[in-house]
């Protein structure tokens, strides 16, 4: 009789103390208003594991004879201020994690984990997450098993004893289902990829920012940085799962092209390149440097690392034509030209004529004036673009090129 009435006691004392399962090693703080408190380990219990949630910002002390039993302590929340600390025990062993997934679809309650103050298993929180939820998402990120949870919510102050338990929130048993939100993904900015969910009869995505529709399996996702979407079901009989997946968005290369004289051109910014001219891509010109051998516009496709190309602006390339032994004693000056340019030559040689061919071989009559062996060429009139300037001399025919702005 007197062991009935010592084991009856023992329960009545459990009971009061609110300790769910006295070989627990998980402990939860949870509220709406955050708050700065102690949790003092009073109680000799191996791994002791904290999880901690509120919608304000926590300032928790950890201390006690037996604190260093605490091996990790896990907020999950959504940290308003971003203040949230952790004091007492190892940073190491300390983990802040602001509004993450939840792991347990639930209608009544958010998306991400943000606040749970109610231990009322059929209570709806109104935009916080359910005691399901807090409980499903401790459980799977903290090994072990539930010693006590304790919610309320208002501010957590004071001084709470591992001993004096809580209030036990275990949430209720739910049925669930396997979904799968595909695999991850990898898109450059302002591009879109098609979501593939599967496994149940209904879907919701989350959030739905650059989604075309958040209520099907397999959306149209066009999001400017990088983003996990959450996926949630149910089947026919409202059975629920839940899964992530995240969509990496990867910027375009800052590409450069550089003329660095004699029709040596240099691109920059990529891993991969390859060569254009006049628009229609150079067979096997795919290194970061190429030797232009003929006048014309020169670009380069550069793509980076993940696979995000971008097409530089032409540049023109003017290469100069050697014509005969005494090409380099006529000269053709400034080049580029805005309103002339000057022919002048070597005094054994005599500049007979000028004539300047357009790059479709149409003859420009231009001004010309002559003086001393020099000739000063008008383009005042003539289009912008690339031009062949045929140079008759006593030595012979000269051909140059002259870019005309």
């Amino acid at each position: 009789l007197s062991s009935l009435f010592t084991l009856f006691i023992g329960f009545q004392s459990l009971f009061a103390q609110d300790i769910c399962n006295p070989a627990g090693n998980v402990l939860v703080y949870s509220n709406y208003d955050g708050g700065s408190f102690t949790i003092n380990i009073d109680e000799n219990v191996p791994n002791i594991r904290i999880g901690l949630c509120s919608y304000e910002s926590m300032n928790v002390t950890i201390t006690g004879p037996y604190v260093a039993n605490v091996v990790e302590v896990l907020y999950a929340g959504y940290n308003s201020d971003g203040s949230t600390s952790v004091s007492g025990v190892d940073a190491g062993i300390v983990n802040i994690l602001n509004y993450p997934p939840v792991t347990l679809f639930d209608a009544d309650g958010y998306g991400f984990m943000i606040c749970a103050y109610e231990c009322d298993t059929d209570y709806v929180p109104g935009g916080c997450n359910t005691v399901d939820q807090a409980v499903d998402y401790f459980a799977t990120n903290l090994a072990g098993d539930f010693r006590y949870s304790f919610y309320q919510y208002g501010v957590f102050t004071g001084t709470q004893n591992m001993s004096d338990g809580g209030n036990c929130c275990i949430g209720a048993e739910a049925c669930a289902i396997v979904v799968d939100a595909g695999q991850d993904a990898s898109i450059c900015v302002g591009d879109s990829v098609q979501l593939d969910g599967s496994g149940a009869l209904n879907y919701v995505w989350f959030p739905v920012t650059d989604l075309t529709d958040a209520d099907v399996s397999n959306p149209y996702a066009s999001p400017t940085e990088t983003i996990t979407y959450i996926l949630t079901g149910t089947d026919a009989d409202g059975c629920a799962g839940l899964d992530t997946v995240t969509i990496t968005v990867n910027p375009y290369p800052t590409a450069t092209i550089m003329d660095m004289g004699d029709g040596n051109l240099m691109a920059t910014g990529g891993g991969t390149y390859q060569w254009y001219f006049n628009g229609e891509p150079i067979a096997a010109a795919v290194n970061e440097t190429y030797v232009a051998t003929a006048t014309g516009y020169y670009s380069v496709e550069v793509t980076s690392a993940a696979g995000c190309s971008v097409l530089t602006e032409e540049i023109i390339v003017v290469v100069q034509s050697i014509n005969n032994i005494y090409s380099n004693a006529v000269h053709c000056y400034p080049n580029p030209a805005t309103d002339g340019f000057v022919v002048s030559a070597d005094h054994s040689i005599v500049v007979e004529s000028i004539q300047l061919i357009s790059l479709t071989g149409q003859y420009i009559e231009v001004p010309q004036s002559v003086g001393n062996n020099v000739i000063t060429v008008n383009t005042q009139d003539v289009s912008k673009g690339i031009y062949t300037v045929k140079i008759q001399t006593n030595k012979g025919l000269v051909v140059k090129q002259i870019h005309v702005l």
